[in-house]
């Protein structure tokens, strides 16, 4: 290993390692033009990304019974899965527009033209009466 990566510059020694290394996954994703602040924000994010799955790890591990601040690979994994799970991908359109259809094809029921607004059948409104008037007064609390 030479000097410049254990000091973590890259090899022309102008800028740190690591911001090399996102300017060359910028480039080998075909992007050659981009502001500067878009590789600080990579950086970040990696950044962040890579203390809270290390984070967690060490909680994963921990509570396997390891001792505390040691992160194996199972804790790693675990992390970025239980990560992963979180980011739910959208079904496939085809999928959408087929259940669309099947939803579409049922027709809504027939207005019925009265004066007023229309509102939903007594039993379905809130606006119904909720009680029970109790001649007898036999529920009434005792004071």
């Amino acid at each position: 290993m030479d000097t410049s990566r254990a000091n973590g510059l890259a090899a022309d020694n102008s800028q740190p390692q690591d911001v090399a290394t996102v300017h060359q996954l910028l480039r080998s994703m075909g992007v050659d033009d981009f502001e500067p602040r878009v590789v600080n924000q990579l950086m970040d994010f990696m950044y962040k990304y890579t203390t809270d799955i290390l984070l967690d790890a060490e909680v994963f591990s921990e509570h396997a019974g390891r001792a505390a601040g040691h992160v194996d690979l199972n804790g790693v994994t675990l992390a970025i899965q239980s990560r992963t799970a979180s980011y739910a991908q959208p079904p496939p359109q085809d999928r959408v527009a087929e259940l669309a259809k099947l939803y579409n094809d049922v027709p809504l029921p027939d207005m019925v033209v009265k004066p007023g607004l229309p509102l939903p059948p007594d039993v379905k409104q809130v606006t119904a009466p909720n009680w029970q008037y109790d001649p007898t007064h036999q529920y009434q609390q005792q004071r």
